[in-house]
């Protein structure tokens, strides 16, 4: 007989959460979406989001491992994150037409001379994603339709440039992901 009432009971807890789910779906179906925000807002949200991932893999991963390589042809585990956010700087002083950010030298490969701590390197990388975040903002969406040199003689949309910067920023945090799993740790965004 208990055993009856826990079952029954039990159907009858599925069958209402089952009914509220049901009804909850079904509104938000005949709910309108809600409205795009501004073109500025969503680059700022993909430009946050992968640079977030990059800072989070850089405080975690540990500093022993900074000069970690697959391969001996590749760069390492800090030179990739240190290429990453040096890259992101070259494209936002063009876009910004400043000086943003710290010197760290010709090109796009800093030194590991230049940053040879792990808190080094973190600061680098959290330093390009606020400075590129603070420009999005800055500029808005007028910015975005802005023509900024890009690579060889050519120029481009900034709003290009940045998916430009935000997709070499997801191939390295790719790269990184290879990194940790050849080291049997789990990245940060993994552990969910």
């Amino acid at each position: 007989m208990r055993k009856r009432y826990s079952q029954a009971l039990l159907t009858a807890t599925l069958l209402a959460v089952v009914g509220i789910s049901l009804q909850s779906q079904a509104q938000t179906k005949n709910q309108a979406p809600s409205p795009a925000r501004s073109r500025s807002e969503e680059m700022l949200d993909r430009w946050n989001d992968i640079g977030n991932k990059l800072v989070a893999m850089a405080k975690d991963f540990p500093e022993d491992k900074y000069d970690f390589k697959v391969q001996k042809d590749q760069r390492t585990f800090a030179q990739n994150l240190l290429h990453a956010a040096a890259l992101d700087f070259v494209l936002i002083r063009r876009i910004s037409g400043s000086n943003v950010g710290p010197d760290f030298g010709e090109g796009d490969n800093p030194s590991r001379d230049v940053f040879k701590s792990k808190s080094d390197v973190v600061k680098f990388v959290q330093e390009a994603i606020e400075d590129g975040a603070q420009v999005i903002q800055q500029q808005g969406d007028a910015g975005l339709d802005k023509t900024s040199k890009f690579f060889g003689n050519r120029m481009a949309h900034n709003s290009s440039i940045w998916m430009f910067a935000i997709e070499h920023s997801g191939e390295h945090y790719g790269q990184l992901v290879v990194y940790y799993r050849a080291n049997n740790l789990v990245p940060p965004d993994s552990r969910r």
